[in-house]
């Protein structure tokens, strides 16, 4: 896979997520009604909503890449390592 679909395919399911996440999480907790340090710096409600979303989605993109460096090349079919056989 080339690294603009690598890229792509890090941050697309990502974005999902993140979306998901901000809809769960502002549906339950008003931020305005809670503490979270937004008074010191002065944010607006929408303010927060914004700085969530990248947040949860850095958290995504995060556990994304994780998951395709761990995933790594796959062996080309016809292989030694595709047949389960043991390299040496």
């Amino acid at each position: 896979m080339n690294g603009f679909r690598q890229f792509a395919a890090v941050l697309w399911p990502s974005f999902l997520v993140a979306c998901g996440m901000e809809v769960l999480v502002f549906a339950l907790v008003d931020p305005i009604n809670t503490f979270c340090g937004a008074d010191a710096l002065r944010m607006s409600r929408q303010g927060i909503y914004t700085g969530a979303f990248f947040v949860f989605w850095l958290m995504a993109a995060a556990s994304s890449a994780c998951t395709a460096l761990l995933a790594g090349p796959l062996a080309p079919e016809g292989s030694e390592a595709s047949l389960g056989t043991p390299l040496q």
